[in-house]
């Protein structure tokens, strides 16, 4: 976002070069090459900045559960271009973990009573793909990052400030990026060259197909709002733990099945929840709540 803010203001000198890294994520150019008028922080920008008001800030929010999908692999991917990928739960022996990481090896085995856990070792894809799930089935109120963006969001240092919120979905879709900017521009005085609409979408649409990671998550919505067949071809086990959880959240009594191996395509998905057998039906134990109410045989996990 800094890099396009930049190189479509009038306000600023154009910028060539191009910012994209091999993971999409635009930090090819450093800090030092920008005019300055855009700046990017952390939550640590409340503490360096207490005590002022009404700065111009725009604060990115999640606000779907396609979102937290994005963030859970997007933190660990993106961030600091690190690579770390929720497959290296399965695909690295537990010794060889990431440091970033270890904490959750440690959880699965905890929570799945896992015997196997020497240097080399490794943890059952399916396994991981259900520690995920779980995440999923819960009420997004009651995770860790939506908690995280609420309590961020409604911080009283930003209700004394020019705080435009700027919703994730932003990032997804030309259409949503360009109707966002718009009003970003008009809030905050950017004046943008909306006459380069070509060029930006090229930037938009180059960053988006370079980013493996918001495609995997625009699937999910396509799995879930249209009929068409889709292939599901190298999924990330954390998007494959989400269609499975979505899957269970819109068919009662139905969970999905312990396997290494994921569903071929979206019609082989559709065959399973057809064909459940109802003598195999019953309710699911990972969802805290049914129908809007206490689900009485929900397991709480590590218990």
């Amino acid at each position: 976002m800094k890099y396009f803010l930049e190189k479509f203001s009038n306000k600023t000198p154009n910028m060539a070069e191009d910012p994209f890294t091999e993971l999409g994520t635009s930090h090819a150019i450093k800090d030092t090459e920008y005019s300055g008028l855009i700046q990017k922080y952390h939550p640590q920008f409340i503490n360096d900045n207490e005590g002022q008001t009404d700065l111009p800030i725009c604060l990115i929010v999640a606000s779907t559960k396609k979102h937290y999908l994005y963030l859970k692999q997007a933190q660990w991917y993106r961030a600091g271009d690190d690579k770390i990928s929720p497959d290296d739960l399965w695909k690295k022996a537990v010794g060889e973990m990431p440091d970033k990481i270890k904490d959750h090896v440690l959880d699965i085995i905890k929570k799945y009573d896992i015997k196997e856990t020497a240097h080399f070792s490794w943890l059952p894809k399916f396994i991981v793909r259900d520690w995920y799930k779980c995440d999923f089935l819960m009420k997004p109120s009651d995770t860790y990052d939506y908690q995280y963006f609420d309590t961020l969001r409604s911080h009283p240092f930003f209700k004394k400030q020019k705080t435009f919120e700027l919703d994730l979905e932003t990032f997804f879709s030309w259409k949503t990026f360009l109707q966002n900017i718009t009003e970003l521009n008009k809030v905050f005085g950017l004046d943008l060259d909306f006459g380069r609409s070509e060029q930006m979408k090229e930037v938009f649409d180059k960053g988006l197909a370079m980013d493996r990671i918001r495609q995997e998550c625009n699937l999910t919505d396509e799995v879930f709002n249209n009929d068409s067949d889709i292939e599901f071809r190298g999924l990330n086990v954390a998007t494959e733990a989400f269609i499975y959880a979505e899957t269970e959240l819109r068919n009662d009594f139905i969970q999905m099945p312990l396997t290494n191996r994921f569903f071929r395509d979206l019609a082989e998905l559709n065959q399973f929840v057809e064909h459940y057998p109802s003598h195999y039906k019953a309710m699911n134990p990972n969802m805290p709540e049914f129908g809007g109410k206490p689900n009485p045989f929900y397991l709480k996990r590590g218990k």
